[in-house]
């Protein structure tokens, strides 16, 4: 093979078929319910483990591991259209509260600063980039980690009306099952 792997054969890749199971491995964190709350969001049924430490995913020979290489896979097997944006404006939206949930949320760093200004975004908005986008999940998944582990403020209105809608999203069959993971 040449230079940059021009003028060879080129060698296949291993695939996953459509029979072939996605097994998800996680723990009870953040990063778990996002992965989960995305597949969901994307509708696509997943065997679901929580006996883990981090998020990985098996399917077939393809396997990831870290919630973003995971979220990605979900949103691209995922039914419909990819919840990720091309409107410039809705994608920095996207990206800025995907990027405040890993920086502040997830950590519990200035958690009611921040719930605080999403939950004013939300009073004007159905979803928080406006439309439906990968950070719905994203965020929802760092809210509902907070949640759980107590460390949420109350009383915000807009942000549970939110993950309501958010939850909704998941098809009827899923979401039971999804959610009671999460709780």
């Amino acid at each position: 093979m040449g230079l940059f792997g021009f003028g060879g054969k080129k060698e296949k890749t291993a695939t996953a078929s459509k029979n072939d199971k996605i097994s998800f491995n996680g723990g009870s964190d953040a990063a778990t319910a996002k992965c989960i709350l995305t597949a969901g969001v994307r509708g696509v049924e997943i065997d679901i483990n929580l006996s883990g430490d981090s998020a990985n995913l098996t399917h077939g020979p393809v396997s990831a591991k870290g919630e973003s290489a995971i979220v990605t896979y979900f949103d691209k097997k995922g039914l419909g259209q990819s919840l990720r944006t091309k409107k410039a404006r809705t994608l920095g939206e996207q990206n800025y509260w995907m990027d405040v949930a890993y920086q502040y949320l997830d950590r519990g760093e200035k958690v009611s600063e921040v719930l605080s200004t999403l939950d004013s975004t939300l009073a004007n908005q159905e979803f928080i980039a406006g439309p439906l986008s990968l950070a719905d999940p994203v965020v929802a998944g760092s809210v509902m980690a907070l949640k759980k582990a107590g460390s949420c403020p109350s009383g915000l209105t807009n942000i549970d009306a939110w993950l309501g809608r958010v939850e909704q999203k998941i098809p009827d069959n899923l979401r039971a099952n999804y959610m009671g993971q999460l709780s």
